[in-house]
């Protein structure tokens, strides 16, 4: 987004509060009390807050995706902005993480460590694109719940997989991308017939939970893409969105809803005008915000601190510091350069 178009919509406000769902729920999961996270209490287990969180980073980052590919002068320009978002501080991360946190945690001597080729495989993080390596030799091996060091890596795979998919729109932006569009819409039968025809056994990828991240991620995209008017009828997209969300929740046969009302629904909210719309002045912290909080969390529990509460607010006290020294030092200043490459 533009300087001067930041401060119109709610992305920035939305956004870290879905990193802070996001660390709610690991809060409970990493302890092993997923079930007495509030919302999965609440829905008897439907829903809970890891859910909000990536359906709000999944339909924002879609729909900002889609204005990306639509307005970037060139493919190269797309794919290296995307480059700038993601990676330069998923590098510095992956050091930190192999020659400081690995060896701080540990359980292996040192010589065996930096020994093991799965040490340094580890680095394979810095292209999500191609998959995830989540655990590090000898590091969380008697934690309570999962054993990796940043198990929230595993939403990059899908983002950066769908930053792919989307230079596709090039082929067609003088055609309004209405094939593209036309792509999505069949993914989504696809869904829906491999779900209820065949039980989600003819095509298993397209019942996992990667794939319905995904679709969240393309119908945004195509709510940019096909120039849908939110301004016009904002309050009654909202309680739309919202209706069919709550249908969705209430039955589970019928929750592909999800994929119409949550695009729909967060879009919307993006939207409305407010004192929210400041909520990135400082910076944009949120992508900081979610790749720390996982080790962070993990060292946490390390250390004995077993309570989900105060593993939440321990949590989010240590990363939003991170995250602010991490855009101020290395993110914002690589975003800088989107210009650089034509």
């Amino acid at each position: 987004m533009l300087v001067k178009e930041r401060f119109q919509n709610n992305y920035d406000f939305l956004r870290i509060f879905a990193a802070f769902c996001i660390i709610f729920f690991h809060s409970f999961a990493l302890v092993g009390k997923t079930n007495e996270e509030p919302l999965v209490h609440i829905s008897n287990g439907r829903i809970n807050f890891s859910f909000i969180g990536l359906s709000i980073f999944f339909c924002i980052s879609g729909y900002l995706i889609g204005k990306s590919a639509v307005k970037s002068p060139t493919l190269a320009n797309y794919l290296w902005k995307r480059f700038l978002r993601i990676q330069p501080l998923l590098i510095v991360t992956c050091i930190i993480t192999v020659f400081f946190l690995g060896p701080f945690l540990t359980q292996m001597s040192l010589k065996s460590y930096f020994l093991d080729g799965h040490t340094y495989s580890y680095f394979r993080n810095i292209l999500p694109v191609f998959g995830i390596q989540f655990t590090l030799p000898g590091v969380f091996v008697h934690q309570l719940a999962d054993k990796g060091i940043n198990g929230s890596l595993w939403t990059l795979i899908v983002e950066e997989r769908m930053y792919l998919l989307m230079a596709v729109v090039f082929l067609y932006r003088k055609d309004k991308s209405l094939y593209f569009i036309f792509l999505i819409v069949l993914l989504n039968l696809f869904y829906l017939v491999n779900r209820y025809f065949f039980y989600g056994e003819m095509l298993p990828y397209f019942s996992n939970m990667a794939f319905f991240y995904a679709l969240l991620f393309l119908n945004s995209a195509a709510l940019y893409l096909s120039n849908f008017r939110f301004k016009n009828n904002l309050a009654l997209v909202i309680i739309t969105a919202f209706a069919g969300f709550f249908v969705a929740f209430v039955f589970p046969e019928i929750d592909f809803i999800y994929f119409i009302s949550l695009p729909l629904l967060v879009n919307a909210v993006a939207k409305i005008k407010g004192k929210t719309n400041y909520a990135g002045k400082y910076g944009d912290f949120t992508y900081g915000t979610y790749i720390f909080s996982f080790p962070v969390q993990q060292i946490l529990i390390r250390q004995g601190i077993l309570n989900p509460y105060l593993i939440y607010f321990l949590t989010l006290a240590i990363v939003l510091l991170l995250a602010i020294l991490s855009w101020n030092l290395i993110e914002k200043r690589f975003l800088r350069l989107r210009h650089k490459v034509k």
